[in-house]
């Protein structure tokens, strides 16, 4: 009564932290470590410039926007989106301004340029005009394909809150309102994902939850052809459920969508429990008719050996946490966590209830010995005594065909790739990117080093180069910057003349324009413009360049990025490739004609130079523009060599490339190297505890084949009908081989077992071993199978890949452990079955123990009727 009073206090107790400490965290990039440069860069860029992934973007395509009644609906929808609380701001072509050059106050102002709703101080062909003729816009709001959008910025701590993020499917049912005016509304931006997929993440995490259940029930009915089984199986992985929902509660830990996997895992892992203890019980009911007995038997015999497989399937999920992503130490934490506790759950509830019922019936035990499952196992015993030639030739066929495979299997892995084709948020980001070139956050910085170079005209001729040369490259939307503010700028000073969306570089102008900018109130909030506070952070002396990338796969993008990054540098720094042959020469050669090279080929390297040797000292420094062969007395001091290199980096441009597109990219080709890392502890650490078990190293290796080979299976698989390496599907290979494992540890205990009762005959102890242990893995492995296999159902591609290539590695791991295992047992013999194998630390099975069942009293349940007494002294 003691534990069941225990089990149900924490029940509740994780039950209600289940309900309440439960959060959503549909961030991207997240899986990334906090150590790693892209997430640095990313956390550097929102301190300057904000959060990037709040505007939600709502599409229209119509050639009828302008028509009177249908551009006043546009504007009333931007209207009503803007009252809803979280929103930020929202820009349109209906809320549009104008900016004016007031020459008398020497300052632009604003107007917008639809606001009577009457067009009686506009026409509607006049509005058109004034936006469709603005070169700031094109390309951003609208195209020559009459697509238009409406930009909604929402604050990110909306987006963070799970109810609060409900605020996006308000937007949306709005717009969609709008449908019979607009034609259907397109939806894109990171707020449209991360809300949508985030409540799918939850939605699956019960379904799956509710489609285990009624698939394990089944099965579990149709192998013991009892409810009363049914019913206590499900008991414990409803409490695992609980359990495993709550914990993650506690421990503070967000549901993501790799998270949201353990619930329907502890059920998958349960139920194999549930099978072994009570396959088991039934055997041992089945042999002596003792209830208590084959209860003890089960505890002290079956309950070792099942700790031991739940703690390397827990091993395999632990060692997550070799990734140093948090998120993924968060998921092996929990997980490894959990399938303890669904092992305390299994070895308490079970026993208990099954103490509280009566004995099992003779139609209960007849599953031991139904035709089919007694026919398998006969089939397996004489395939592994009789065909182990044939065994031998279909598993090297088996791996041929897998290497093979293995070898052309492509890595990949972007935001959307695990939607299904024809998925709504798919052709609705086709949709933006068809008609604007992409949309997912792409941002670049350059930092400038010193003030004095922002209004250089080789800084911003620059910029304008690194635009245009992009801005035909379809992975993109229009490249925006300080550029085109200052165009913008040019174009209003001069009375809107859109001839005059040129960039001016005299420095006169560009402070003339600066001085009008300043004083006047353009702010990119209210729809007036793009102010220049929004691309440049003078204080860290660094400019932005903003755009929308396609979501094309991770490893793509690195390519990209890198190509970009080259590209960039060689615009900004055309000198520099010169300068760096001129100081490895000079470094390496110790000639100064080198550093006469460097130092008055390039002015502002002298400059710079001459300001690290004078450490503040203007009197110095103004010597040395008086008479600058006094630098060449610096060549031969110590610390100069440090001194120019200073000198030389600071006159560099520095370029970054950063934004939802480069973080998620590289967090997908960071998790498949450390996912690989994890796969490998995982063998390691699952080996050397084996090790332990069955004190031969001999054993463990030979062992360890059987589960390498489905891995290879699976892995060849990918290969041939091209599924993609990435996080989801690589998480198949720790998950599977911590479990297939399982049945290895299952099969040699009772082969061990059966040595010493059978005096070494060999052969005579495999072949026991099937028998017995044989159909409880088969029974687990089918659940496995079908479990996993429900996760198929999912609307997101890499969880219906991870269900089904779990499903199948776990399927061919049944059929390697029950074949080649013994095969493999039988062919080596004694060189594998060595003393210290016979004498291990401890038994996983344990032998019987010394009592004395005849002289046990033991009270009878009434519910066992009037025979219990009788059957007990059996």
């Amino acid at each position: 009564m003691i534990i069941i009073g225990l089990l149900t206090l924490l029940t509740v107790f994780l039950g209600y932290n289940a309900i309440t400490g439960l959060k959503l965290d549909n961030r991207y990039g997240v899986l990334l470590p906090k150590s790693a440069q892209a997430s640095i860069d990313y956390q550097r860029f929102q301190e300057m410039f904000g959060e990037e992934g709040g505007v939600l973007v709502v599409g229209i395509q119509t050639d009828s926007l302008y028509t009177e009644d249908r551009f006043r609906k546009w504007k009333e929808l931007g209207d009503s989106i803007l009252k809803l609380e979280g929103v930020e701001s929202v820009v349109s072509e209906a809320n549009l301004f104008s900016v004016f050059n007031n020459q008398e106050k020497r300052k632009f102002e604003a107007k917008r340029v639809f606001s009577d709703v009457t067009y009686k101080e506009k026409s509607i062909d006049s509005i058109q005009r004034e936006i469709r003729e603005n070169p700031m816009y094109k390309d951003l709001l609208f195209n020559d394909k009459n697509a238009s959008l409406m930009m909604v910025e929402i604050d990110g701590k909306f987006l963070l809150d799970q109810k609060k993020a409900n605020v996006v499917l308000d937007i949306e049912n709005l717009a969609s309102q709008y449908n019979d005016v607009f034609g259907q509304a397109r939806f894109a931006g990171l707020p449209h994902l991360r809300v949508i997929i985030g409540k799918r993440v939850v939605k699956e995490m019960y379904v799956f939850v509710g489609l285990l259940i009624l698939v394990t029930s089944l099965l579990l009915f149709l192998f013991f052809r009892s409810l009363k089984v049914v019913f206590i199986c499900n008991l414990v992985v409803v409490v695992a459920v609980i359990w495993s929902i709550g914990l993650i509660g506690a421990l503070s830990f967000d549901l993501t969508i790799i998270m949201a996997l353990i619930p329907p895992l502890m059920i998958v892992i349960g139920i194999p429990n549930c099978i072994f203890l009570i396959t088991k019980y039934h055997q041992e009911v089945k042999e002596h008719g003792n209830k208590v007995k084959a209860l003890t038997r089960v505890i002290r015999k079956i309950g070792t050996a099942t700790f031991l497989t739940n703690l390397t399937t827990s091993l395999g999920f632990l060692t997550f946490v070799t990734t140093n992503s948090p998120k993924l130490i968060e998921f092996g934490i929990s997980a490894s966590l959990n399938i303890i506790l669904v092992f305390v759950l299994s070895i308490c509830i079970l026993p208990i209830v099954l103490s509280f019922s009566k004995k099992p019936k003779q139609k209960h035990l007849m599953h031991l010995d139904r035709r089919l499952a007694v026919g398998l196992l006969n089939n397996l015993v004489h395939i592994a005594g009789n065909h182990r030639k044939w065994v031998y030739i279909v598993t090297i066929g088996v791996v041929v065909f897998s290497i093979i495979g293995m070898m052309r299997i492509e890595a990949t892995g972007n935001l959307t790739g695990d939607l299904p084709p024809g998925d709504q948020i798919l052709k609705d980001v086709e949709f933006i990117q068809d008609n604007f070139g992409g949309s997912i956050p792409f941002e670049i910085m350059i930092d400038y080093k010193e003030n004095s170079r922002l209004q250089k005209k080789h800084t911003l001729l620059s910029i304008d180069s690194i635009q245009r040369r992009y801005s035909k490259d379809t992975l993109f939307t229009r490249f925006v910057s300080i550029v085109d503010v200052l165009k913008g700028a040019n174009m209003a000073y001069h009375n809107n003349d859109v001839d005059q969306f040129t960039l001016v570089t005299s420095k006169r102008k560009l402070r003339t324009l600066k001085n009008y900018i300043d004083s006047s109130l353009v702010t990119n909030s209210n729809g007036a413009g793009m102010a220049l506070n929004e691309f440049m952070d003078t204080t860290n002396h660094v400019l932005r360049i903003r755009s929308q990338m396609m979501d094309i796969g991770s490893y793509e993008v690195s390519d990209i990025v890198d190509s970009m990054e080259v590209q960039m540098d060689g615009i900004l720094n055309p000198d520099k490739q010169q300068i760096e042959k001129y100081y490895r020469l000079a470094t390496k050669k110790k000639d100064n004609k080198y550093y006469d090279s460097i130092v008055f080929e390039y002015p502002s390297v002298f400059n710079a130079l001459t300001k690290i040797v004078s450490d503040g000292d203007d009197e110095k420094v103004a010597e040395f523009d008086m008479d600058p062969d006094l630098i060449k007395e610096e060549f031969g001091k110590k610390g100069f060599k440090d001194d120019l290199r200073e000198a030389i980096d600071n006159e560099y441009y520095d370029v970054t490339i950063t934004g939802v597109s480069k973080v998620a990219s590289e967090g997908t080709k960071y998790l498949v190297f450390n996912l690989m890392t994890s796969l490998i502890f995982a063998i390691i650490a699952i080996a050397v505890l084996m090790s332990i078990l069955f004190r031969s190293w001999r054993m463990v290796l030979v062992s360890l084949v059987p589960n390498f080979i489905p891995l290879l299976f699976t892995a060849g698989i990918m290969g041939w009908f091209g599924i993609p390496l990435k996080p989801s599907t690589l998480l198949v290979f720790s998950i599977a081989f911590g479990i297939s494992v399982d049945d290895t540890i299952h099969y040699l205990a009772k082969y061990r077992l059966e040595l010493k009762s059978k005096q070494w005959d060999l052969k005579e102890c495999v072949m026991m071993a099937i028998r017995e242990a044989g159909l409880g893995m088969f029974y687990t492995s089918i659940v496995l199978f079908c479990g996993f296999s429900m996760f198929s159902f999912s609307q997101f591609g890499g969880t219906q890949a991870l269900g089904l290539l779990v499903s199948l590695t776990l399927l061919i791991a049944m059929i390697t452990n029950l074949v080649l295992l013994p095969s493999l047992l039988l062919s080596l013999e004694h060189r594998l079955t060595t003393k210290s194998f016979e004498e291990p630390y401890f038994d996983a099975y344990n032998e019987e123990s010394d009592i004395d069942w005849e002289d046990v009293d033991v009270l009878p349940n009434p519910h066992d009727g009037p025979n219990a007494e009788k059957s007990t002294e059996s």
